[in-house]
């Protein structure tokens, strides 16, 4: 309970102000203690002198008469004065060199502080004839001085303690009350409870500092109240939109996921994680998310450039990767992230690209095998005459450009139209699947292709750096060889069949692939015509 009452303000104030009167008077008391002790002294000295000197004339009588009587009387009458604590009358000296008169009485041995005065003939001036000296009795003068000055210091202290009394009860009316009941008001205020924030009362019309103060208090409380309950609203809002981002977040079927600076993945959604993880794991293989996907360094360098790309518009890419032993196709979204309000605070803010897949695999699976079925011959598998050509076209640009060769074989199968007529056209179909088959065998590089034209015909081409004639001739007699084995159309039933081979080379057999083309197809009839079953090139019968 002291605790509580000493913490109160006006209390400090009222004892600190006590203290500071308390400590001054001491002080000023101390002061004027020492600078009057002197002056109560002096002054007490002064009064032993005026007293001498009242006494003067009659002295220089009783001196004059040398009448010992009345010198004692003198004496007597001196030491009856309280500040006198001795004194002595000395006559002139006779010509035996005696003193005539000489009386003393009381304490006479300070000569150095006695009051002397000299004594006057009556009748002749300037003529001397003894002195009379009076002792002041210091002890007695100095205790006047201390009782009066303490008197001085108690009444000092008094009136400095009745001050302070009085201007405490002044401060704590005009300062320290209205201070509590500010207080007061405040500890009734709960800031997350705006319904608190209550306008503090004061006097109107008042213009003290106290009433500007809570007029401040009342209209800063104000703009808190409506800052509070727009934040509160705010708050709300944003709370019911979080719940629904991230319930959007949790379970959307697309997996979504964050990237920093680094290509690190650092948040992901349950389906990004059900994409990449297999059955019975519990953690990404890797949370760099270009090794997640196929094209490692094509991915980065995409990411690199959505980054630094001023106003970077949404990136869409469809990407094949492994997920333990499957493959799948996922169709993914990149947008960069940025923050207007942080990009102007923090042009070196962290670029962040979010991330958005879907699974495309089914999609992407009817879209190669579209895609096949359109390039590609129905039934040989081989790509038909439109895929091929454009193949074709491609490679010999290439080949233009980097200073290569392209080898383009015309094919035209021998005895191929007998087995139709003699065995029908399913016997033909499985001798031209087998043909296409063995094409494949011979020519499997990235850069071998096989092309049905139509019927019969056929194109094998190779995409080489290097033209060898010698290699290239002994490549078209193993097809020629590998085409003559026997072929099963029927249970206990073979047929064989031969092929005429017709070979261009570009670019020194033609630039364009029609004038290629023509060229090849031209080595071809001429094999047909001289015999079948054998290989020619073009420059060789060009003459």
């Amino acid at each position: 309970m002291i605790k509580i009452i000493s913490q109160k303000l006006y209390i400090r104030v009222a004892i600190s102000i006590a203290l500071v009167a308390i400590v001054v008077s001491l002080v000023s008391s101390m002061l004027s203690y020492y600078s009057g002790f002197k002056e109560k002294k002096n002054t007490n000295y002064l009064l032993v002198q005026q007293l001498a000197q009242t006494m003067e004339k009659t002295a220089a009588i009783a001196a004059y008469l040398n009448d010992r009587e009345l010198s004692q009387e003198i004496i007597n009458g001196l030491l009856s004065n309280d500040l006198v604590q001795g004194a002595s009358l000395e006559g002139e000296v006779n010509p035996q060199g005696e003193m005539d008169l000489f009386i003393a009485k009381g304490s006479t041995n300070k000569k150095n502080e006695a009051v002397l005065i000299k004594l006057v003939h009556p009748f002749i001036e300037d003529t001397f004839i003894g002195v009379l000296a009076i002792y002041p009795d210091d002890n007695f003068i100095e205790q006047q001085a201390q009782s009066a000055l303490i008197k001085e210091f108690i009444l000092m202290l008094i009136q400095s303690i009745v001050i302070a009394f009085f201007v405490s009860l002044v401060v704590q009316r005009w300062l320290t009350q209205p201070i509590q009941n500010l207080t007061d008001s405040f500890a009734k205020i709960n800031p997350s409870e705006p319904e608190t924030l209550k306008m503090l009362t004061f006097k109107q019309g008042k213009r003290d500092e106290i009433s500007r103060l809570t007029q401040g208090i009342n209209a800063l409380m104000h703009e808190l109240h409506l800052t509070i309950s727009n934040e509160q609203t705010l708050r709300k809002k944003t709370q019911e939109l979080e719940a629904k981002f991230r319930l959007i977040f949790e379970q959307a079927s697309a997996g979504i996921c964050l990237l920093d600076d680094k290509n690190i993945i650092t948040t992901f959604n349950p389906a990004f994680k059900h994409y990449f993880t297999v059955p019975g794991e519990e953690e990404l293989p890797t949370l760099h998310f270009p090794e997640l996907l196929s094209n490692v360094d094509e991915l980065q360098s995409l990411l690199a450039d959505i980054r630094s790309a001023k106003n970077p518009p949404q990136t869409t890419l469809d990407v094949e990767c492994k997920v333990g032993y499957k493959t799948v196709w996922f169709h993914c979204l990149f947008v960069r992230l940025t923050d207007q309000r942080d990009t102007k605070r923090n042009p070196k803010q962290e670029q962040l690209v979010e991330v958005i897949l879907h699974d495309v695999t089914e999609r992407a699976e009817r879209e190669q095998q579209t895609r096949f079925e359109a390039d590609h011959d129905p039934l040989t598998g081989l790509l038909n005459r439109r895929a091929g050509e454009n193949r074709l076209k491609k490679a010999l640009r290439e080949c233009i450009k980097h200073n290569e060769h392209l080898v383009l074989m015309m094919i035209d199968l021998d005895k191929f139209k007998p087995i139709n007529d003699t065995y029908g056209h399913e016997a033909g179909d499985k001798v031209l699947i087998e043909i296409a088959h063995r094409f494949k065998t011979l020519f499997h590089e990235k850069n071998d292709m096989c092309i049905r034209l139509g019927g019969d015909e056929f194109i094998v081409a190779q995409q080489i750096k290097t033209y060898d004639k010698t290699a290239t001739q002994q490549k078209a007699n193993a097809l020629l060889n590998e085409l003559k084995y026997d072929i099963n159309i029927a249970q206990n039933k073979t047929c064989a069949v031969g092929a005429s081979i017709g070979i261009a080379i570009a670019p020194y057999d033609g630039n364009e692939l029609q004038q290629l083309m023509h060229n090849g197809d031209k080595t071809l009839y001429h094999v047909k015509e001289t015999g079948r079953g054998k290989v020619a090139f073009y420059d060789d019968i060009k003459n």
